[in-house]
């Protein structure tokens, strides 16, 4: 797609490319960047976008979405750069592409032609293809999302590494602000507020999410992807605390039983 049919540009040198994104979310819907730790894909990038009316329907009638299916966007070449909100110009938008049902180079079946606005740029980082991943590296996530539907996404840091997107609803009664106190019983209200405010709480994944087990690193493949089973995601709830947005978990002793769809 040339630069001229879009509004916004930076002349990302070197980073053209066909740059497959997870589709997810209920009222607000975001894409997240497939990853690779190889030019032009080494960057993380989780967009909050807006999609045309039709193609927003289509993907409410489609019967994988209200039954927790992964859905992706390929969009037709571009700068991944040009999404930078820090790149100097206007951040490009909208995106042009078609959502398909499934992982679109893994099978996938095509349902709608999509005109993505990009409404906010959630995370855009560049991946450092030089440095391997530390030993002991604590497990990090993104914390993001609106009153009632927060989502966490794996930092994605060093080679090796993994790509995981989840959707999670705080746990009533475990919310505190910084300072230890219980931020409200009405956890769906104050989410918001809360994991933006070095605050701790207790959540409960009620998507496994998308989860390919490592990034590639060759040009001849791309991730395959998988939904996380019951046996990758050992407990359903989790106990962490957000700083500036980022959250480090650890599982919740208190709490077993199987991951909730």
């Amino acid at each position: 797609m040339s630069q001229q049919h879009e509004h916004g540009g930076h002349g990302g040198d070197g980073t053209m490319g066909v740059h497959g994104m997870l589709l997810f979310g209920e009222e607000t819907l975001y894409l997240s960047h497939l990853p690779m730790f190889q030019s032009p894909h080494n960057f993380q990038v989780i967009l909050e976008v807006r999609l045309d009316d039709a193609a927003r329907e289509v993907l409410r009638a489609d019967p994988l979405t209200n039954a927790d299916g992964r859905h992706t966007f390929e969009p037709a070449e571009f700068h991944i750069a040009d999404l930078d909100p820090t790149g100097g110009g206007p951040v490009r938008s909208p995106l042009k592409g078609v959502i398909f049902q499934g992982h679109f180079e893994r099978g996938g079946r095509a349902i709608a032609r999509a005109v993505a606005e990009v409404r906010s740029v959630v995370h855009f980082e560049e991946l450092d293809l030089t440095v391997n991943h530390a030993e002991n590296q604590e497990l990090t996530y993104l914390c993001f999302g609106r009153t009632g539907q927060l989502h966490l996404a794996h930092r994605i840091t060093a080679s090796p590494d993994f790509d995981q997107v989840l959707t999670a609803r705080l746990v009533p009664g475990t919310v505190t602000d910084q300072a230890g106190r219980p931020v409200g019983q009405d956890v769906t209200r104050e989410s918001n507020q809360a994991v933006r405010s070095h605050s701790r709480a207790a959540a409960t994944l009620r998507r496994p999410g998308w989860f390919p087990k490592r990034l590639p690193r060759g040009p001849s493949s791309r991730p395959a992807g998988q939904k996380a089973s019951t046996g990758s995601v050992s407990r359903s709830r989790w106990a962490g605390s957000c700083t500036s947005n980022w959250a480090s978990l650890a599982p919740a002793d208190r709490f077993t039983g199987p991951s909730r769809r």
